[in-house]
């Protein structure tokens, strides 16, 4: 049976906490790209909401409208 140093132990330790801050990096990026794509799916529906909004309010009679 084999016992593990202190030196070993330490080592492992930074290692699983380097890991650690690793993918908790790399899940803030995910987090942040998905925001960013939600930003501008909803900039582009405003957008097209806006659009759609002034062509309703242009139209100077219902048979325009449709």
């Amino acid at each position: 049976m084999s016992f593990l140093t202190a030196e070993q132990v330490i080592a492992a330790n930074k290692a699983n906490v380097e890991t650690l801050f690793g993918l908790t990096n790399k899940a803030f990026e995910g987090v942040e790209k998905l925001i960013e794509l939600n930003m501008q799916v909803a900039k582009t529906a405003l957008a097209e909401t806006a659009d759609t909004t002034k062509a309703a309010l242009s139209v100077k009679d219902a048979q325009e409208l449709f």
